[in-house]
């Protein structure tokens, strides 16, 4: 952690230091409407976010501006709440020339790498391949991608408006804009742990360009052309392949229309809040700092939420099946909470069995509410999880050194979703949850489910 704090030191020591107004000039680098923020640089090199009410954000790229305001601390960029934007003429030619880089060095974790560049807030132009596009109400997510690595494009385009024909999986493009990208914390630590959603902000459409349409013959068409001129070769020598084939089919198609559940249901809901939470920033008074400051909490915490989901959604439809074992889908799924790391340890004991998706699936939820309420409500730093394989039933162990709590007032009706929903889920694989806590010694939380349930 030593060499995080002299990152952000070295970076940000000048805004520690100053309190009150300040003022700052340069030249605007980047500036979206009718977004409340831009981007300037200052003759020095410096880069800064101006944000401040929509009202007196009236600039372009180029323009030279006078900014005067109230520092705003964050833990990797330099911000200014302004109470005056002033156009005091305009340059183009002092725009900072985009930097020409390939997508592994942009998204190299400068937090984690101290030879990375920290090339946040910069402008940056990047070529790659187009590996997905989702269309928004007012813009486009394109990620675009190497061999090695990808980055989040984010474009400006109405959903109205009819899409580029040659924007398609495949197709080579080059985008220019400003790179951006989200700190992470731990949660409970507060510290600084790594970087992630690295994205580069388009201040028009222009800025995407295609430089070759996608290729016809794609590694999958090409591969699906040659299993199915060998299936039809050798049909009887194959044919058991060509079941489980079927059955690899169905469980994509399974994993696929649960991804478009999540994300038509979920996301949205999560997209929608965010949007209402900035409209609410809009309209708090002047002083409102502290409001504001939690608003802002809140908002990054809706951010981080719809990009893990996101994330899961992805994994979800991926041409890979992931693990195919319980134990390896429990690890792998785990692997993707980054607060868990350094306090959860899974044991495993017995010969593991083969159990359906939607076994795993409940038993995920029922773990992963178990965890989460020793690592959030308990404070326990150390949760050990066992996985016992039975010949009839798995029987799962989560225990704790927590805080624990009074077992008895779980009766009372009051409070304890978080218990009742794991117990609602045990309930409907046809399993019994048992629960042993008392205050200062932990908590101990024993399901069991037979391999042969079904969810009701």
């Amino acid at each position: 952690m030593e060499r995080i704090a002299a990152l952000l030191i070295a970076a940000f020591a000048s805004t520690l230091a100053w309190t009150g107004p300040v003022d700052v000039a340069g030249v605007v680098t980047f500036a979206r409407r009718p977004d409340p923020y831009f981007f300037m640089q200052t003759d020095a090199g410096e880069v800064w976010r101006i944000q401040g009410p929509r009202e007196i954000i009236h600039v372009a790229a180029g323009d030279r501006v006078s900014v005067r305001g109230d520092v705003i601390e964050a833990s990797y960029s330099q911000r200014i709440k302004a109470a005056s934007v002033d156009v005091v003429g305009h340059a183009q030619e002092d725009i900072p020339r985009p930097a020409r880089l390939g997508i592994s060095e942009l998204v190299r974790d400068p937090v984690a790498d101290p030879t990375a560049s920290n090339r946040y807030a910069r402008l940056v132009e990047v070529e790659g391949v187009v590996r997905d596009v989702n269309r928004r109400q007012t813009f486009l997510q394109i990620i675009v991608g190497d061999s090695e690595s990808s980055v989040l494009a984010v474009v400006p385009h109405r959903l109205e408006k009819q899409l580029p024909e040659d924007l398609k999986i495949g197709a080579k493009v080059r985008v220019t804009g400003l790179y951006v990208y989200t700190i992470v914390k731990d949660p409970y630590t507060r510290e600084t742990t790594s970087m992630e959603n690295p994205t580069v902000m388009t201040a028009d459409s222009e800025s995407l360009v295609i430089l070759s349409r996608a290729p016809f013959w794609t590694p999958a068409k090409f591969l699906g052309l040659i299993a199915a001129l060998v299936a039809a070769a050798v049909v009887v020598v194959f044919w058991v392949r060509s079941r489980e084939r079927a059955r690899a089919d169905a469980v994509r198609r399974e994993r696929l229309r649960l991804s478009h559940d999540l994300h038509d249901g979920f996301q949205q809901l999560l997209a929608g809040s965010m949007f209402r939470l900035e409209a609410a920033m809009n309209y708090l008074p002047e002083g409102a700092d502290q409001a504001r400051e939690q608003l802002e909490k809140v908002s990054d915490s809706l951010y981080h939420t719809q990009t893990g989901l996101r994330a899961a959604l992805w994994s979800m439809t991926e041409e890979s099946e992931g693990p195919q074992a319980l134990s390896g889908l429990v690890k792998y799924a785990a692997g993707r909470l980054a607060h868990w790391a350094g306090k959860v340890h899974f044991t495993f004991s017995g010969e593991e069995r083969r159990v359906s998706h939607k076994f795993s699936g409940e038993l995920l939820m029922i773990l992963q509410e178990a965890v989460g309420n020793a690592l959030r409500h308990g404070a326990a730093s150390d949760v050990r999880v066992r996985f016992s394989f039975r010949a009839d039933a798995l029987v799962v162990t989560v225990r704790d050194n927590g805080c624990g709590f009074d077992a008895a007032s779980i009766d009372s009706g009051v409070g304890h979703l978080g218990l009742r929903s794991m117990r609602s889920r045990v309930r409907s694989l046809d399993g019994s949850l048992s629960l042993t806590s008392e205050p200062g010694h932990g908590t101990i939380v024993v399901v069991r489910i037979p391999y042969g349930a079904r969810k009701k």
